[in-house]
């Protein structure tokens, strides 16, 4: 509040020193302060002078930079040294100083130094070899790309996962291995996701509402107001008092499964921890008791939800693991996905789109003209072949696929398996066909000469023990990944779902089917599951699918393409709005907080 009271003497002061209706771009060298000390002659030409000077120092890095030079190398006005600027400084303060309540150090728009200027005017102490004009020009210009910067990040982020993600591992393909880009080794492709970025033109905009002493309403309108963004700024809210908080590490529990009413070491000081985060609230609070209570327990299944683990009725190692995080393991996962929920993507979702989260295992289906969401787990890439974050639109439905194997797995998997099992193709029932389409007799082939490349086809029958399941969801992409079927089930019981060669597979690919049908029409869902060998529901559909000749469905155009998200978040919200913590698998978590603590 000092600091804001400050400011607003400095600019009252700076208006009363000089004729009525008058402010700091009409002031004169007659002021009652340049009669007090050269020193404190306010002179615009001075003022103008050092903020030119600095923008020659300053790189145009981003649109809004440009436009903040374009201004003040055409421009004589100041637009926060005037009447009008109390209230727009107030307001810019305001919000800096609630940047954590977005996961943002203030320190990335300049706060000290602003800070350090208004100390410096209030106090009318400069830095030696400084003047009055040369502070009010370093906070005129430091305002301005705050404001600017503060405005545009938080309406399409502040940090780009192109360049970051794009630039963190190297793409180990045999292809590439001599291929070398701006003379270093080709790197993955692992984000592909358009976003809106912060144009010129929106730039212009919030630039002249600034002008137009609007720039408080900017900073209110800019403020993310989504559900998943206010939850997670709740959560801020309850972890930012724990920061400092510390606990006793609980010592691993090796093979022992302590359930309730059973006593153990390691129960009170599972006790204290989650007494921290409020999981554990007792009437009286019992930290020494051994005994795994019924409330305790309770507790840890509140704190398992949360953190996207199974609720049991037993305690055991894997629990502990999870309990033994810091807090500084939650703030930053908020800190990274309030960032991750201010990109915008490009392409529109329409009222009905589909939303993978590959870092929870989880697929939304959203239909907001039914109100309906159907949800379920996935299983995706393992941390070796990630699946890639793209967007494109489901155009087709294909109904018992083959699988033609992708090279790199036919040259790191099916070689060495064949190699210790010659019956590896026949069980996995493969077949191996010439660049003519012609089969090849799998014991003509010398495989140690392929190490660099194989110029055959490997291609899965379809149907039972087909990899793929027996359906796949196809949409346009690079990467050959789609959604699909799988006979594996079991994988799906599991916490870390990272076990593809990076498609993603689904637990319910039937319900998946028919959320994306225009309409729902029981014929056409009964020629789905007939197809998939399950028997028709609705009389016309078994009538349909019984006639002499009947041919099963081989695949369905849809009428409407639905758009397809595959993202990456490590808090994920639920159909049923249950905010949780998830593991960061593909660890791009770090990335991106290193780049939003980076100063400028």
């Amino acid at each position: 509040m000092k600091k804001l009271i400050a400011v607003s003497l400095l600019l009252a002061g700076l208006i009363a020193c000089t004729p009525r209706q008058q402010d700091i771009n009409t002031t004169s060298s007659t002021s009652y302060l340049s009669r007090l000390n050269t020193t404190h002659t306010i002179s615009l030409d001075s003022i103008r002078y050092f903020i030119r000077t600095g923008l020659v120092q300053t790189e145009n890095q981003t649109v809004w930079d440009s436009v903040i030079t374009t201004y003040y190398t055409g421009q004589d006005r100041l637009l926060w040294l005037n009447s009008n600027g109390r209230r727009q400084v107030d307001s810019l303060l305001y919000w800096l100083d609630n940047a954590h309540r977005h996961g943002l150090d203030a320190e990335i728009f300049s706060k000290t130094r602003i800070e350090k200027e208004i100390k410096h005017l209030e106090q009318l102490a400069f830095d030696e070899g400084k003047s009055i004009n040369h502070s009010l020009a370093v906070l005129e210009y430091t305002l301005t790309r705050a404001y600017m910067r503060y405005a545009c990040g938080m309406s399409y982020g502040f940090i780009s996962p192109h360049r970051l993600l794009n630039n963190m591992e190297v793409d180990d393909d045999i292809k590439y291995a001599n291929v070398l880009v701006n003379g270093k080794r080709k790197m993955k492709t692992l984000y592909q996701i358009p976003l809106k970025s912060c144009s010129r033109e929106y730039a212009e905009q919030v630039f002249a509402d600034l002008q137009a002493a609007k720039s408080a309403e900017v900073l209110r309108r800019v403020q993310p107001a989504s559900t998943f963004y206010t939850l997670m700024q709740q959560e801020m809210d309850r972890f930012r008092p724990l920061a400092d908080a510390t606990f006793e590490p609980i010592p691993d529990m090796g093979d022992a499964l302590v359930k309730e009413g059973e006593s153990h070491p390691a129960i009170p000081l599972i006790a204290r921890r989650l007494l921290i985060t409020g999981e554990y609230k007792p009437e009286t609070a019992d930290t020494v008791n051994t005994v795994l209570t019924a409330e305790l327990l309770a507790a840890v299944n509140k704190f398992r939800v949360s953190n996207r683990l199974p609720e049991d009725n037993s305690i055991g190692s894997f629990t502990v693991r999870f309990l033994n995080n810091p807090m500084s393991y939650y703030l930053d996962r908020i800190r990274v996905n309030l960032e991750r929920e201010r990109w915008q993507y490009a392409m529109d979702k329409g009222k009905k789109y589909v939303f993978v989260n590959t870092a929870a295992f989880m697929l939304k289906a959203v239909n907001e003209v039914a109100d309906s969401i159907v949800e379920m787990r996935i299983c995706c890439g393992t941390a070796r072949n990630k699946t890639p974050l793209l967007a494109s639109k489901i155009f087709y439905i294909e109904l018992n696929p083959y699988w033609n194997v992708p090279q790199n797995i036919i040259k790191k998997e099916i070689i060495p398996a064949y190699r210790r099992d010659t019956a590896y193709f026949a069980k996995h029932r493969m077949k191996v066909y010439d660049s003519a389409g012609n089969q090849v007799n799998l014991h003509d082939v010398k495989w140690s000469n392929y190490a660099r490349g194989v110029p055959f086809t490997v291609k899965q029958d379809n149907r039972e023990g087909n990899s793929l399941g027996r359906i796949i969801f196809r949409f346009p992409n690079t990467f050959a990944v789609y959604l699909h079927d799988t006979p594996v089930r079991s994988a799906f019981l599991r916490t870390n779902r990272a076990v593809s060669h990076g498609c993603v597979r689904l637990e319910r690919a039937l319900d998946f089917a028919f959320f994306l049908l225009d309409k729902p029409d029981p014929v056409l869902e009964d020629r789905i599951r007939v197809a998939m060998s399950l028997r028709a529901q609705s009389d016309e559909g078994k009538r349909v699918t019984q006639k002499q000749g009947y041919k099963d469905l081989e695949f369905y155009n849809l009428k409407e393409h639905i758009p397809l998200f595959l993202d990456y978040q490590t808090m994920y919200l639920s159909a049923d709005g249950v905010l949780t913590y998830c593991e960061d698998t593909y660890k791009y978590d770090k990335a991106l907080l290193d780049a939003t603590r980076v100063d400028e």
